[in-house]
């Protein structure tokens, strides 16, 4: 396919791509020929879905492309071994679709389609690449079963394409129209379904004679909870006749979009008599100060106060009371009452407990900014209105600049946000101690939720258990709780990072209870989280990376996720970026529990900074967590301090047994093998004894 360059347009000063093309295509001018006609035609495509072509260039007998640059990582990484959430799958299925009925229309057949021709840009905008020219680049020389090469003809013509994504009519060598790209898609669409590809061979003769003659196994066995209607779309996309096809991309990209109005009409229903009560309670609540719908507690944001005459200071109290107003609301948990419900208190003095009954909110945050010179002083406060009492309070201050009003807002309003509203913040922490006591079979959905926080804030097997059994009960009490789907996976995530309360099969669910959320919501940013968790310890790092990127995009004012995410950045081996994550995250929450400082104390150790790595592991502050003695031992072990590396071993042991037996299998779940056994070196220093074989 030739290789690819990122390279600088001089004249426009813009980024591109160098395609370069593989040597000797000068030599056969027919060849050359039909390649620049075939480019000229498809740089001809103007589609958001379709990788731009700006030029063919030539210079001093190097023949090339100019492209436009795409940053995100390929479809081919992206799939889990257990498929993709539904309305992820559709959404990208849909938007394939139309970049090849743009194609289509424009008498383009691609003939190459396959997820290794498909980008993901770092916002989740699909991008197809390579529209005919993966038949006149590929390489004649390669024996790669996934590539097309000299070797793959038959006595009916010459066979271009990927073997495991060409059609029956492509792999016999007969004349091809758009009906072999709706095939290859077909075959993209069950494989991001189900995880795998419908047609497998061994071999390229068992591969084709499995396209041309064996039906897939059904998806329904291996997603039973897929719409039928998806279902039937992918089976008509993989018909071994064309004529048994779509007609067109347009058609399958139409009847996709239609599954997703039909599961949302089918959601619609199960939910509508529930949303109409509570929507009859809300506003009943704005318009005569009656307690609002009782499944959550209300927030109130009260204009934030400035008394002086600086007109800056002005526009920066009411950009905060906006920004913070938007960014609770980023917090699907949270019902935050709208900014337009509280202008009426910026010009008045008011209690904070009136306003809270008069809006109907149980917690209340006001604020005010003063001004002394060059100084800036933003102090805000939490109230519970119920009680009076005052939960959170804090100041910031900046250098005040005329010109840096807005990097000031843009610091300080996640740094509220978060520390009030993420799920380590105060707001989840005061709610979730009003429900900590109570039987979790008597909790409601919200109350369930709610009691999943305050478990991350303890993190125990005991608090595991109760968050656990309070979410299950949760899930199967009504359909669209994608919270609780949400913090259902990061909880069966635990019984195999932590063993608490281990049952089989812990990420199976936890992938499962994943996808669930982020088919419920797919803007919901814990949905990603939980995803990406799973997605680690399952070792599909390529699609690790992508839901860290999405869970970002969709909350980017969430602490505790993005502690948890950087950490395991870190662990994935790009310690720089995680690292910075997770100081980032104690920036913006700098009350997260102590396991959000494990990132930089493993990343001390494996840098062979052993004083600086235990001073950190000292300030986690949690022993209840194996992580926390782990990291104990394997530094008193480096730095020679035995009695205490032994302490450490010993209470390691009494919480992971699996380390007396096999540490590097344990480690291994973890980190990438070079640092494991790093670790070993350490905990063998630290006086952990292991058989012979396990050493090996």
């Amino acid at each position: 396919m030739g290789e690819v360059y990122r390279a600088t347009d001089t004249k426009l000063g813009r980024e591109v791509a160098l395609k370069v093309l593989p040597a000797g295509m000068e030599l056969d001018p027919a060849r050359l020929g039909r390649f620049r006609r075939e480019a000229r035609a498809i740089a001809a495509l103007n589609h958001p879905h379709i990788v731009t072509i700006f030029s063919v260039e030539e210079a001093e007998g190097v023949h090339f492309l100019t492209m436009e640059l795409v940053e995100g990582q390929s479809l081919g990484r992206l799939i889990p071994s257990a498929g993709m959430p539904l309305a992820r799958l559709v959404e990208i299925g849909a938007e394939l679709a139309d970049a090849l009925s743009a194609a289509h229309a424009k008498g383009i057949v691609h003939r190459d389609l396959k997820p290794a021709n498909v980008m993901l840009t770092s916002d989740g905008r699909v991008k197809v690449l390579d529209f005919g020219l993966a038949k006149e680049l590929r390489a004649e020389n390669s024996d790669d079963p996934t590539l097309t090469s000299a070797a793959d003809r038959t006595k009916a013509g010459v066979v271009m394409g990927t073997p495991a994504y060409m059609s029956p009519e492509q792999i016999e060598g007969h004349a091809l129209d758009h009906r072999t790209d709706i095939f290859s898609l077909g075959v993209m669409l069950y494989e991001m379904a189900g995880g795998t590809r419908p047609f497998q061979g061994r071999s390229w003769a068992e591969l084709a004679a499995a396209i041309l003659r064996d039906a897939p196994r059904p998806l329904s066995e291996i997603r039973a909870e897929l719409p039928g209607a998806l279902r039937s779309i992918v089976q008509r996309c993989i018909e071994k006749r064309a004529e048994d096809r779509f007609a067109s991309a347009r058609e399958v990209g139409e009847a996709l979009r239609r599954v997703t109005r039909e599961a949302a009409t089918r959601e619609t229903a199960t939910t509508d008599s529930r949303t109409l009560d509570q929507q009859t309670t809300v506003t009943l609540a704005g318009e005569g100060g009656a307690p609002r719908a009782e499944d959550g507690f209300w927030v109130a944001v009260l204009p934030f106060k400035y008394s002086g005459a600086n007109a800056e200071v002005t526009a920066l109290a009411d950009g905060l009371t906006e920004d913070i107003v938007t960014g609770l609301s980023r917090f699907s948990y949270l019902k935050v009452i709208a900014r337009s419900s509280t202008l009426r208190y910026a010009s008045e003095m008011v209690d904070v407990r009136s306003a809270g009954k008069q809006l109907g909110a149980r917690y209340v945050l006001e604020g005010s900014l003063r001004q002394a010179g060059t100084r800036l002083r933003i102090a805000a406060q939490l109230v519970d209105a119920a009680s009076g009492a005052h939960l959170w309070a804090e100041t910031y201050d900046y250098p005040f600049e005329a010109d840096a009003i807005f990097e000031t807002q843009d610091d300080v309003v996640p740094r509220i946000v978060s520390t009030i509203a993420d799920m380590n913040g105060v707001l989840p922490r005061s709610m979730s101690e009003a429900v900590s006591r109570r039987d979790p079979q008597l909790l409601t959905p919200y109350e369930a939720l709610l009691r999943s926080f305050a478990y991350y804030a303890r993190f125990t097997p005991e608090e595991h258990g109760a968050a656990r059994n309070a979410l299950e009960r949760a899930v199967q009490q009504t359909t669209g709780q994608a919270d609780c789907w949400a913090m259902l996976s990061l909880v069966y995530v635990d019984e195999y990072r932590t063993g608490f309360n281990l049952r089989p099969d812990p990420l199976g669910r936890a992938v499962h209870a994943a996808r669930r959320a982020m088919e419920i919501s797919p803007t919901n940013h814990l949905a990603p989280n939980a995803m990406g968790t799973a997605l680690f310890f399952t070792k599909e790092m390529g699609a690790f990376h992508y839901e860290v990127e999405r869970a970002m995009k969709l909350n980017p004012m969430d602490g505790s996720t993005l502690a948890n995410l950087g950490m395991l950045t870190a662990f994935s081996g790009e310690w720089e970026r995680g690292c910075a994550m997770t100081m980032r995250a104690g920036h913006l929450n700098p009350n997260l529990p102590g396991w959000h400082l494990f990132a930089t104390a493993f990343d001390a150790y494996r840098r062979r900074d052993y004083a600086a790595a235990l001073n950190i592991s000292l300030k986690v502050n949690m022993r209840g967590l194996w992580g926390t003695n782990m990291m104990l031992a394997v530094a008193y072990g480096q730095l020679g301090e035995a009695e205490k590396a032994r302490n450490a071993v010993r209470d390691l042991l009494l919480q992971i047994p699996g380390f007396k037996t096999d540490a590097r299998a344990e480690l291994s779940r973890w980190w990438q093998r070079d640092f494991v056994e790093h670790l070993l070196d350490g905990l063998h220093k630290a006086g952990l004894e292991q058989s012979a074989e396990r050493r090996a």
